[in-house]
């Protein structure tokens, strides 16, 4: 009953995302400035909103399958590891070095940027190397 109520009110908050993204494109914006400045405070700030709301089901979710059978748990637990591992082996791996091309960037800046970058080239690898090798392995079947 949980997971059919969950599943609704996920769909509702992606149909009502999708909705606000659309009306945030839409806004107009002149040399003058934007002309619809008020609406778009106004859906950014609900889209805010619903991060939150939705970030609290997400957990609320993850406690209840967490209370209703803990065993499921053990693939999240390695998930979050390893992306904890991989954040921060990217975080090790990250520069500091701050060019004058940068403008007002200070040295920790430039090592979380150098961070995400490296994190993003990592899960990109990941990501190619698991669809090869479920591709392999399902011809090799």
């Amino acid at each position: 009953m949980f997971q059919k109520v969950n599943q609704i009110v996920m769909f509702a908050f992606m149909a009502i995302g999708l909705i606000l993204m659309i009306m945030t494109m839409g806004i107009e914006t002149t040399e003058d400035g934007c002309v619809n400045c008020g609406a778009e405070g106004l859906f950014i700030g609900f889209s805010y909103f619903l991060l939150v709301i939705t970030l609290i089901a997400a957990l609320a979710g993850t406690a209840m399958t967490a209370v209703s059978d803990p065993g499921k748990m053990k693939g999240t637990a390695i998930g979050i590891g390893a992306m904890i591992l991989v954040f921060v082996v990217s975080y090790v791996l990250a520069s500091g070095e701050v060019l004058k091309s940068y403008g007002d960037v200070t040295e920790s800046t430039s090592r979380m940027v150098g961070m995400g970058l490296i994190s993003f080239y990592i899960l990109l690898v990941l990501a190619v190397l698991s669809i090869v090798y479920a591709s392999v392995s399902r011809l090799l079947k």
